[in-house]
């Protein structure tokens, strides 16, 4: 260990003997800090429309740091803090190797490549505040070295300077990547496109699964691992595409009902629940986070309530399966998928096995069930957001087309 990484992490670091208020600040921007920038990000989309497909684009880029941070990291093999025992890990986090920081990762390349276009300069200084905020945190609550949050923001700043050279090269290639690109398009438009993309992912979990800890490292399932962030990034992705579909069927209070229940899913699946009102539950938290979370719920029921008496309507118009639109097709494989993950995630221990270890290696057969079950529960749940992403790719598609039968029109009116 460098000793200028070490004096300038016991410069920063809460260490053992904390100060109470400004270790409460720092956890507070370590865990809430993320869904901060996604705020932000939403906010520039809904208020600047011809910026959504850079705001698209800087969360594509951050999806990508984070995928490659974490295999350099995995890489690399750089332990943190807590775990050599230099502090301890004041909020919760994995055993997970440290360097590069996948916040200051994604932050960075995010705060970089706003910064990179004038007209969302604003944007991307408070990106670049927020992850500069970012890695002072993680750092003093004991998870991170500072010489994690500058790899982070070297990466972050590569990533970003290889986008823009890729952007200033890209208008000569840009009728030719039309022309590659109307085929596959076309093949996505298509009603079946949704069990196709199901069917993929079943075969990709199959194969995660039966090689894992061998060839698939097992920290890819794990929690606050590759695909449960890749997860929610694609749903933030779905939420920032809505305003881009075009539907006389689909109306404002339409998308806005299914923008909530895509954040719920998201802050679902980022455990948002359990750092907000712990592992007790909402009934033992503190009366204000009670009301507060019983607002949250209200909000998500009312909107799940809306959409099922929407479909209910839609489904009744529907005389046949043929006259379903794509997006709709793709919908029921999106709810026939959540099924299917539910299952997964209550199957007896019996027909399972226990839960694995997913930093341990193990060749039992009861190991082998384990993590085969446990990688098509965490790949299907990646299946969710890529279905939503899917189906708005659809309704946008079909947006030009005639409208529907005059039976589903009406019940829609």
């Amino acid at each position: 260990m460098h000793p200028l990484n070490l004096a300038l992490f016991d410069a920063l670091a809460a260490g053992f003997s904390p100060s109470p208020a400004v270790l409460q600040l720092a956890s507070a921007i370590a865990v809430g800090s993320s869904w901060a920038c996604a705020a932000v990000l939403a906010w520039a989309a809904w208020r600047r429309v011809t910026q959504r497909p850079c705001v698209l684009a800087v969360l594509a880029a951050g999806g990508a740091a984070s995928l490659i941070s974490q295999e350099i990291a995995a890489s690399v093999g750089v332990p943190r803090p807590f775990m050599m025992g230099l502090s301890p890990a004041h909020v919760p986090h994995g055993l997970r190797a440290g360097l590069p920081s996948t916040h200051a990762s994604v932050m960075f390349t995010m705060a970089f490549m706003l910064l990179l276009r004038r007209s969302m300069r604003d944007v991307g200084l408070i990106i670049l505040a927020a992850a500069l905020a970012t890695g002072w945190a993680r750092i003093h609550v004991g998870i991170h070295f500072p010489f994690d949050v500058a790899a982070g923001a070297l990466l972050g700043a590569a990533i970003a300077a290889a986008l823009f050279a890729m952007q200033a090269i890209a208008p000569r290639l840009a009728p030719q990547a039309a022309a590659a690109l109307a085929r596959p398009l076309r093949a996505l438009a298509d009603g079946r496109a949704g069990p196709c993309l199901v069917m993929v992912f079943v075969l990709v979990a199959a194969w995660v699964g039966s090689n894992t800890p061998g060839t698939v490292g097992p920290g890819m399932l794990e929690e606050d691992g590759p695909v449960e962030k890749g997860t929610v990034l694609l749903y933030l992705a779905a939420v920032l595409c809505l305003p881009m579909v075009r539907m006389a069927s689909l109306s404002r209070l339409d998308r806005t009902a299914i923008g909530v229940l895509l954040l719920a899913f998201a802050a679902r699946e980022a455990d948002w629940h359990l750092a907000h009102f712990g592992a007790a539950g909402l009934l033992e938290a503190p009366l204000p986070r009670v009301l507060a979370g019983a607002a949250i719920l209200t909000l998500i029921a009312t909107a799940a309530g809306w959409l099922a008496r929407r479909a209910w309507s839609a489904s009744r118009a529907m005389r046949s399966w043929r006259q379903w639109r794509p997006e709709a097709a793709t919908s029921l494989t999106f709810v026939a998928v959540i099924g299917a993950a539910v299952i997964l995630d209550q199957l007896p221990a019996s027909l399972a096995g226990q839960q694995p270890d997913l930093l341990a290696v193990g060749s039992s057969s009861a190991a082998f069930r384990s993590y085969l079950m446990h990688s098509f529960e965490e790949i299907l749940e990646l299946a969710l957001p890529a279905l939503a992403l899917l189906a708005i790719l659809q309704a946008r598609l079909g947006g030009s087309r005639d409208p529907a039968p005059g039976g589903i029109a009406r019940s829609y009116a």
